[in-house]
């Protein structure tokens, strides 16, 4: 029944409207948590609520207060049914600015499958346990949309089933599970999100991270074995001078097959170290991460395997704690905030991939290419994010989807219980 479930959260459910008159969503809890992110500054995390079994007639973006240990109701957000991830991002400063005036807005970005609509916020901690910690294009009862998909139909730019983000200093790549399609979306000065172009890749698209080195986009597909390469086409124009140009085309450069001796399989999350060399990603048929050398060569990413390290279960989704010793993260566009600089000094580089099934989380070495731990949790482990404590000590928050809460793990090196569950949350 649990991979039943996972298969229908993984690859995006249809489903048709909600009753506006239904039963309203509370502000103050969890209920099938999907998505996590941490805030870069710290203290705050941000939940997507999917409502998977439409008990209500919404779904949530809830603030947590990992100072004050409780969900800030007044900051609650209502947004569509089956919500999907959850990404934060702020654009790294110019290196010639310092200062607070230089600090662009911090982001929110998420999905609602049930009315195809890719959600865009902006996030105002100072708001603390008030309406205007998250502000979004209010529609009636929820957040508008900063696109949506359901009127493009089969022979529109684009499908329907939004699904993976991945987000850079200027904008984000998304996937359409339906069809299998990658969009591109650039935000604009004072004018939002907007679309810019999309590519078909036939096969499938679920989950999508960028590389940190080439800006290139890796994309899991939905039944098989494949993870397609997408980069961005500079124009003509743009090749020779320099200066970028309007047009946008995506096109798959590479693609790397996951695992040669299936026939099918199941490829979910995937993450990239911070340095861009090694590319970690979850592989269900054969229940492990396989990992590959994605340096940069004369050629492009090389794109070669490593290693295959059974996880067990099924790997779900993958995210990475700061760097390895000696690595040096690449500037990527992103202002990671205190929490990015806490991660890179004490996270070690460590990958954890949630198993969905097993109830657990699996903490994987990538210099030894071994399992450190395995660390059980209640009730369907999906997503994780990283922050510090008021302390200083590194935590792992992971959204407990069938148990409608967070787990609380110790991370911090040396700690008597690294790797272990502290608390669950409510």
């Amino acid at each position: 029944m649990k991979h039943a479930v996972l298969a229908l959260v993984a690859l995006g459910m249809s489903a048709c409207g909600v009753d506006e008159t239904g039963v309203n969503p509370p502000a103050d809890a969890l209920w099938f948590p999907l998505g996590v992110a941490a805030h870069p500054d710290g203290r705050y995390l941000y939940v997507s609520n999917a409502v998977f079994d439409r008990r209500y007639n919404a779904g949530t973006v809830v603030v947590y207060d990992t100072v004050a240990r409780r969900l800030l109701p007044e900051a609650t957000v209502q947004i569509g049914l089956f919500a999907g991830e959850l990404a934060l991002a702020r654009k790294a400063p110019a290196a010639d600015c310092t200062g607070e005036a230089c600090r662009s807005p911090l982001l929110a970005y998420t999905v609602t499958r049930n009315d195809n609509r890719l959600v865009r916020m902006v996030v105002d901690a100072a708001a603390g346990d008030g309406a205007g910690h998250l502000a979004c294009d209010q529609r009636g009862r929820t957040c508008g949309a900063a696109a949506e998909f359901a009127d493009f139909g089969d022979d529109g730019a684009f499908s329907p089933d939004p699904f993976g983000l991945a987000v850079d200093g200027d904008g984000l790549l998304l996937t359409h599970v339906g069809r299998g399609v990658v969009s591109r979306w650039d935000e604009a000065p004072n004018a939002g999100l907007s679309y810019r172009c999309a590519l078909n890749l036939t096969e499938g698209a679920t989950a999508v991270a960028r590389h940190p080195a080439t800006g290139e986009g890796y994309v899991t597909d939905r039944f098989g074995q494949r993870i397609f390469v997408v980069e961005k086409v500079a124009p003509f124009g743009e090749a020779v001078t320099g200066v970028a140009g309007d047009p946008c085309e995506l096109r798959a450069s590479a693609s790397i097959t996951v695992d040669p001796s299936s026939e099918r399989g199941r490829t979910r999350g995937l993450a990239f170290s911070a340095d861009g060399t090694l590319l970690y990603v979850a592989s269900s048929t054969d229940s492990t991460l396989r990992i590959f050398d994605t340096s940069v060569g004369p050629d492009g990413p090389r794109n070669r395997l490593l290693a295959a390290i059974p996880t067990g279960g099924t790997p779900n989704l993958v995210r990475v704690a700061g760097l390895r010793p000696g690595e040096q993260r690449v500037l990527d566009g992103l202002d990671h905030g205190a929490v990015g600089t806490a991660l890179d000094a004490a996270g070690g580089g460590l990958v954890y991939v949630t198993l969905f099934d097993d109830d657990a989380v699996v903490v994987i070495d990538p210099q030894t290419l071994s399992v450190r731990a395995r660390i059980d949790v209640p009730g369907g482990p999906h997503d994780l994010a990283f922050l510090p404590d008021p302390a200083g000590a590194l935590r792992a928050y992971v959204t407990l989807f069938e148990a409608h809460g967070l787990a609380v793990l110790d991370i911090q090196p040396g700690s008597d219980r690294q790797f272990s569950l502290l608390a669950t949350v409510p």
